[in-house]
């Protein structure tokens, strides 16, 4: 695999093909995927927040419990918070095709 750049764009040949890539779009791009991971992150925190709050509104915390019990008590709303964020983002991260060729390419 060979690349280059010239003028404002990304030359990438292998063996099988030579592709283009504007770097304005490849920037843009980096910066869309930063933006989502940001979204991401405030969605955990929000959710994470709410399923506490959701938890411990209507009941009291028991006393005399293991410190096992605390730590699954205070652990499983962030647990399935987690477990939803990491579906959101994989759901919303898809790339475009023109950007998974090129990380085909630099995989290679």
């Amino acid at each position: 695999m060979k690349w280059s750049y010239t003028s404002g764009k990304i030359n990438v040949s292998s063996d099988e093909e030579e592709q283009q890539f504007l770097l304005e779009e490849l920037i843009e791009e980096a910066s869309r995927h930063q933006a989502r991971k940001k979204k991401i992150l405030i969605f955990f925190v929000v959710l994470s927040a709410i399923l506490l709050v959701m938890q411990s509104y209507g009941a009291e915390l028991a006393e005399g419990m293991s410190v096992y019990f605390y730590i699954g008590y205070f652990l499983t709303p962030i647990i399935l918070s987690l477990f939803i964020s990491a579906i959101a983002y994989a759901v919303i991260r898809r790339s475009p095709k023109k950007f998974k060729k090129l990380n085909k390419h630099f995989k290679d």
